[in-house]
């Protein structure tokens, strides 16, 4: 009988335990929106951080493109300019488009730089036509200045607009820069 009235107790203690546990497990619902709300703060400052860091990777993409294309083709010009042994376009005070020059090669002679579009390019000889600008860039106000004076070989001003290609017509991909050398003939 004693056995019994132990037995009895030992299951009314037990009984008790589990009620308090099963109360006390778990999260209150105070502290799973508290939850929520510090995990989605992170989510939402992360996520802007991300986004601020696209449109950073992409404008410089742009300006990157823009420089990088503007910068080989004054290159490109100029040393032409340089290996040049006269000017046949623009005349002698004048300026225009398109630029002629003789080169000693006589394989690429004439070489003519001009614009077809929003692409600059060379044309060398009897040859086509070739891009020296790609399509991610549009070239404007080309222009070739003569400013040859009696007694020098021949001097030409060469300035142009390059900008990026924005096809999305997002603001960050918006990005232009004007480049302007010259140089002389046989330099």
């Amino acid at each position: 009988m004693l056995a019994l009235q132990a037995l009895k107790e030992w299951l009314t203690l037990g009984q008790i335990n589990m009620k308090r546990a099963s109360l006390q497990a778990g999260f209150t619902l105070i502290e799973l929106l508290l939850y929520v709300a510090i995990v989605g703060a992170l989510l939402l400052s992360v996520t802007g951080f991300y986004s601020v860091a696209l449109d950073a990777r992409v404008k410089n993409q742009a300006v990157s493109e823009v420089n990088q294309q503007g910068a080989y083709v004054m290159d490109e010009i100029t040393q032409t300019i340089r290996n040049a042994t006269s000017i046949t376009l623009p005349i002698a005070a004048g300026s225009g488009s398109t630029l002629t020059l003789v080169v000693p090669t006589a394989t690429l002679s004439p070489t003519t730089f001009s614009l077809s579009g929003t692409t600059l390019q060379i044309a060398q000889g009897t040859g086509t036509a070739v891009a020296l600008t790609n399509s991610r860039v549009q070239v404007s106000n080309l222009v070739f200045k003569n400013l040859t004076r009696s007694g020098t070989n021949g001097i030409v001003q060469v300035s142009y607009t390059v900008a990026y290609a924005n096809t999305a017509g997002r603001n960050t991909f918006t990005y232009q820069q004007n480049f302007i050398s010259s140089a002389e003939v046989g330099w």
